[in-house]
């Protein structure tokens, strides 16, 4: 569940840029793909499976033009029901890491970021640190 876990923070930080909500999406789309349905919890894998359902994984070169071409086709109510199914897949697998509270050296690589991506005002101490990803909640 470790590597989904990596997966869906990445998702989440690609919805959280500005810009046009199809392209954001497309790019979160991109780590939904490399998750197995059998790496999430039971009661959310319908999420996934609605969200990754028409493309074939199988074809590593084709997926960025199939995650293409099912955001663009979606209408402004799947556009917002697949950022909603994208934010349940989160909670579901946040409900399953540990609440160890960030370390000093972490809070300080997460004030970087944060002053990086504009965002000084919310708080270090309340970010989820791993090895690859920080998503700040």
């Amino acid at each position: 569940m470790t590597d989904a876990w990596h997966e869906i923070q990445h998702a989440i930080r690609a919805l959280r840029k500005t810009g046009d909500i199809r392209h954001r999406l497309i790019e979160a789309y991109r780590p939904l793909v490399r998750i197995r349905g059998k790496d999430l919890p039971s009661e959310v894998r319908h999420d996934h499976e609605w969200l990754i359902g028409a493309i074939d994984t199988r074809s590593v070169e084709h997926i960025g033009a199939e995650v293409r071409d099912k955001v663009t086709a979606m209408t402004t109510a799947q556009l917002s029901e697949a950022v909603h199914r994208i934010s349940a897949l989160h909670e579901a697998l946040r409900a399953y890491q540990s609440t160890m509270p960030p370390t000093r050296q972490k809070q300080a690589a997460c004030r970087a970021i944060l002053r990086k991506e504009g965002q000084e005002e919310l708080d270090p101490s309340i970010c989820v640190d791993c090895a690859q990803w920080r998503l700040f909640l």
